[in-house]
Formats: structure tokens, sequence, C-alpha cells
């Protein structure tokens, strides 16, 4: 018998899919890999299944809620989307509760609707920009028939109506609009969990029911609604930049992770939003995906607020600044840069930060002493008055020392088309933050001064023509 160890022999070569092909053995890792991977693919289809579930169900709130409006204009392809978003404040849609308290004595139950605010959103999708120009409910618009109104007072006879006004005031074409009423802006700002604002003051206001302490404060429900709709404590100035700061704390709160990351939230404002917002018929799904996809980079910072350039009249009404209103218009409608008028907003300048010297440049005596007690009245320093080196000035100046030149716009505000420019070597300043040259053009009887005659011919005059909130009481935290 032979000692030697048997040979096996070779196993023949096995070619993937070839003759002789071997059957696999399933590894117990194969196994798992295997069904992780139908955990995915099953996971992927109840997500596109849910997304197609939510697509319909958005579709259906969203064509539930369109309303004709034979007013709007076509969209031409590639071309700027104009929004009008109306504010308003129709009781109709408030329960008996909610009427007690927006309206004890029934005086407005029964008288239609106005618009609250007035907002013409235009949306550049080529340029994923966007200006949010907000027109003064008491602006002063020709009626068809003769004679004027306050703009707001043609929602009461329809959305055509108001978008015709709004139409024939600025020149651009209204695609669409979209209505937020009292119950529905409540809603939607308590799914959000409300937005937070500093006051610098303790802030009561029986008439809207606004009450809050100083500080930083969590606005929701008839608070947040308050604060959007107060009047008495500033002007509708004030009430423009005060839903210009809420609507930017609400887009900062839509578009941070904690809320796009939470499919919860995410249903919760798409069924809240489409449910509760009224729009026109042809604002449908379809347009707001896609501008959601080519928006899908945009952040409040994005959105350039602006307010039609107009002063209040002791008659009640709003009067435009007919040469700045025709030059912001015409760049929105040429795709130009926008001219720097109706930028207002909140400042971040307080008024009892600034310090000035008021001198006369005119042959009017008293006008620097009656100039300081106006200016002293709002809060803001006057540390001396006096003549200026002549007495022939034709326009209002404002100077500023070193780096205060924010100060010196701020301060001009309040002396109307004021010009704002750096202190020149002749004029010795020794401290504060700027000095004010009083023109001819400075009339201490009228609420603001008549503009000055425009530096530049190609442009109107001065900085912008828009009434601040007389001192800043509130601000993002």
């Amino acid at each position: 018998m032979s000692s030697e160890t048997p040979v096996r022999p070779a196993r023949p070569e096995v070619r993937p899919g070839g003759p002789g092909r071997r059957r696999l053995r399933t590894t117990r890792r194969g196994r798992i890999l295997r069904r992780v991977l139908g955990s995915l693919a099953l996971i992927a289809l109840v997500v596109v299944i849910a997304g197609v579930a939510l697509f319909f169900h958005t579709r259906a709130l969203v064509d539930r809620t369109g309303v004709a409006c034979p007013a709007c204009a076509p969209q031409q392809a590639q071309a700027p989307m104009n929004v009008l978003v109306l504010g308003s404040d129709s009781r109709a849609v408030l329960d008996p509760q909610d009427l007690s308290h927006y309206d004890p004595t029934a005086g407005d139950r029964n008288s239609g609707q106005r618009a609250d605010s007035i907002v013409l959103l235009h949306i550049d999708p080529t340029a994923a920009k966007a200006v949010a120009l907000a027109l003064p409910r008491d602006l002063r618009v020709p009626t068809p028939g003769g004679g004027f109104q306050k703009i707001n007072g043609f929602y009461n006879q329809g959305v055509s109506a108001m978008v015709k006004a709004v139409h024939d005031f600025t020149g651009l074409p209204v695609n669409h609009y979209v209505e937020v009423n009292f119950n529905s802006f409540r809603t939607i700002t308590n799914a959000l969990g409300g937005v937070n604002v500093r006051f610098t003051r303790k802030v009561v206001d029986p008439d809207s029911g606004l009450n809050q302490p100083a500080g930083c404060n969590l606005l929701t429900g008839d608070q947040a609604l308050a604060f959007v709709r107060v009047r008495h404590i500033d002007s509708d100035y004030g009430r423009i930049a005060r839903q210009q700061l809420f609507i930017k704390l609400m887009m900062d709160k839509v578009l941070s992770a904690g809320t796009l990351l939470n499919p919860q939230k995410v249903v919760n404002l798409v069924n809240l939003g489409a449910g509760n917002v009224g729009h026109d018929t042809g604002l449908g799904l379809s347009t707001m995906s896609s501008l959601a996809l080519r928006f899908r980079h945009f952040s409040s910072n994005d959105l350039d607020f602006r307010v039609v350039p107009s002063l209040p009249q002791p008659d009640g009404y709003v009067v435009a600044n007919t040469a700045q209103s025709t030059a912001l218009f015409t760049a929105l409608r040429t795709g130009r840069q926008l001219p720097d008028y109706g930028k207002q907003g909140v400042s971040a300048v307080d008024a009892s930060t600034v310090a000035a010297t008021i001198l006369n440049g005119t042959k009017l005596a008293g006008v620097a002493a009656q100039a300081s007690a106006a200016l002293t009245a709002k809060g803001y320093t006057v540390l001396r008055t006096g003549n200026a080196d002549r007495s022939d000035y034709a326009a209002t100046v404002v100077y500023y020392t070193s780096g205060n030149q924010e100060k010196a716009q701020f301060l001009a505000t309040q002396l109307g088309a004021a010009q704002v420019q750096p202190v020149p070597a002749t004029l010795k300043v020794s401290n504060g933050d700027a000095v004010v040259v009083l023109g001819m053009d400075y009339s201490p009887n009228a609420k603001l001064p008549k503009a000055s005659a425009p530096a530049n011919p190609l442009l109107p005059a001065g900085p912008p023509v828009v009434e601040p909130a007389a001192q800043p009481w509130f601000s993002a935290c």
C-alpha cells in the first residue's frame, strides 16, 4: 500500500455566467444586506407615495380657495411676476368672541372690507430677486368718475377693482393676488410658534389690544396681530415698518433648518397656508412649486423692502412724491437697478443717540430754536443752536462727522428732503454727530418741508420721502 498522500483533482475554472456556474452560497452578511436594501426601497416607496398624496391634497386645497381675477394680467414667460398681497380687515371671518374684541361697538361688522396692508411683491425668477413694495392704505388715487379716494377703499368693490387700482397707480401689471385675513394670519403665526420681537419700552394700546412689557417677547395669535395692526402708537408708516419686520422674522423661521427638516411642520404649514390664504385661480400649485425651486436658496436678506415715496397730509390722505415714485416704478418695470427711494424699515439708530447742532442759514429769526424744540420733543439731543456762516442757504443740509453718516441720515428724515453731506473743512465742529444748517426750504409750521432742488438731474430730489416711525420702539431680538 502506497504511503503517498492522494492529490485532489483541481476544480474546473468557473466563469461568471458561463458553463459550470456554481450557485453562490447565501451568507449571513448577504441576507442582512438584502434586508437593508429592501427596507430602504420600502422607505423610498412610502416617501414617494406620501409626497404624491401631499401634492394632490395640497392642490385640492389650493384649487378650493382660488378666486377668479379678471383684472389680473396673464403671466409672460421669463417675465417678472407681480403679486398683490392684501391684508383684509373684514370682520366676517371672526367668531362672536373675536367680534367682541375686535369690534366691540359693532360699527365695522357690516362695513365690508378694506385693505389693512397693501404690498406689491415683484418677483424676478431669472435673477432670484424680489422687492416688496408697500402702498400706504391712505394713499390718494383718482377715482374712475373723477375726484380722489384712499386706495384701500377699492377692496370693498372686489378683488378686480383693487388690482386695477394698483395697476393704474404703479403702471405695473398685476399677475396674481393673495389675501390674508385676521384668522389666517393668527393661524399661520401660531403654527410657526410665533416670533420674538424686542420692545424698547412697555407698550399698551387699548384700541388694538397690544400689551407688551419692555424686552424680548414672543408674539403669537392676537398679540402678533395687534403688533402688525396698531396705528395710534406711531403712524401708518410705523405699521408698515412693523409688518416688514414681522415678515422678515417669519421668513427666517420658515427657512430655518428646524422647520424645513421637520416633516410634520412642513405638512402643517402646507395645509394651513393652502387652506387659509386666499388667492386667484391662476396662482396654482405648479406655479408655486416652480417659484419654490427657483428661490430655494432665498433668504429674508434677499427681499428688498420699499414704501411708495409719499407724505401724509392734514386731510388724512397720503400723497405720493410723483417724481420719486415714477423713478421707482420705472426701474421695477425695466429691470434696472432701483434708486434709493422708498427705503424705510426699522432703523438701528435711536433718536436719543443722535446729538446735533442746529444753525439758522436763513434771514428768518427764531428758526433754529423752533427746529431745536421739534427735534428735542422727538428724543434727539440738541447741543446748541446759532446762526450759520451766511443767511442765504436755499436747501437744508445735515453735515455728519466722521463715522456718523447713518445717524445724520436718520436725523434728515425729520427734516424732509434735507441733503446729507460730510462736514466740510470750513465748518468747525468740536463735538456731536451732526450739524444741521436750516435753509429756505425749511418750514417750521409744516409737518415736513418741501423737497429741495435735485442735486442729480437724472433722479428726483434727495432721500426717500417717507415718514419713518417717530422713534423706533421695536426691533428684532
